[in-house]
């Protein structure tokens, strides 16, 4: 045995294939949806010395009511209380909250045409005594194997390729269009299922009255203790006190003829 010769293959092909891929793309959303009942009750009737003391201790801050817009909101247990600075109103509103879901799908079919021309060298290895089995026909018929094998791996390689990249090109385009169908999807759900709660929370519209007007009236019950005081102070009365005995107030003074 002598040291290994070595046969060099040289292999081309030139290709023009065809190429086709189904590029699909899915969009899901979803999203919080709110279902509301309210009622609104004037409180005008109460005065405006009381209504005043009403807006001067919200001013000034009470806890568990924020600041809204033109009023201020207390939640409930099922919803909130609003009381409209401007309108001098009351509003009681049950709300119930779900979540809502929706997909879409965008799809396309893509395909083209890969021209090329492919180039490949392999190396086959043989003994002169032809040791091994290893001759010099033996050694070429193999790197021709091996070429022809390399040839179709970059074949299917290229054409991978190819599709990839259209499929990346047309994905941004699918995304949208699933995107918006699913948007579409979504605001039908919301929209049916917003309807559906707030006919569910007309049902606890009373219960949740119940919670806010309780809320509500311990601030009017200071109001109305704020409103009697500024009245007394404002008559020179004396001997002024308020006790308040497990939410009844007491106020008592004395105002001279």
């Amino acid at each position: 045995m002598c040291n290994p010769r070595r046969v060099l293959v040289t292999a081309t092909r030139e290709i023009a294939e065809e190429w086709r891929r189904e590029v699909t793309r899915t969009v899901a959303l979803s999203g919080q949806v709110t279902g509301e009942a309210r009622v609104r009750q004037p409180l005008a009737q109460m005065g405006a010395p009381v209504l005043r003391a009403l807006q001067l201790l919200l001013d000034q801050g009470v806890p568990g009511w924020e600041e809204t817009g033109p009023g201020y909101r207390h939640p409930v247990e099922g919803g909130y209380v609003l009381y409209d600075c401007e309108t001098e109103e009351l509003e009681i509103v049950a709300t119930l909250d779900a979540t809502v879901e929706a997909q879409a799908s965008a799809a396309a079919e893509l395909h083209g045409e890969l021209h090329e021309q492919l180039r490949t060298e392999q190396e086959g290895r043989y003994y002169d005594d032809g040791y091994g089995g290893r001759t010099e026909a033996t050694a070429r018929a193999e790197a021709e194997q091996a070429a022809n094998q390399a040839l179709d791996e970059t074949v299917g390689r290229r054409l991978a390729e190819a599709a990839d990249q259209a499929a990346a090109e047309q994905t941004p385009a699918l995304d949208a269009q699933a995107r918006a169908l699913a948007e579409q999807r979504l605001a039908q759900a919301a929209a049916a299922r917003r309807a559906e709660l707030a006919d569910q929370a007309r049902a606890h519209l009373d219960t949740v009255g119940l919670r806010a007007r309780q809320v509500f009236n311990s601030l009017l019950a200071q109001a109305y203790r704020e409103a009697i005081l500024a009245y007394a102070r404002g008559q020179g009365a004396s001997g002024i006190s308020c006790t308040d005995n497990e939410g009844v107030l007491d106020i008592e003074f004395f105002v001279d003829g």
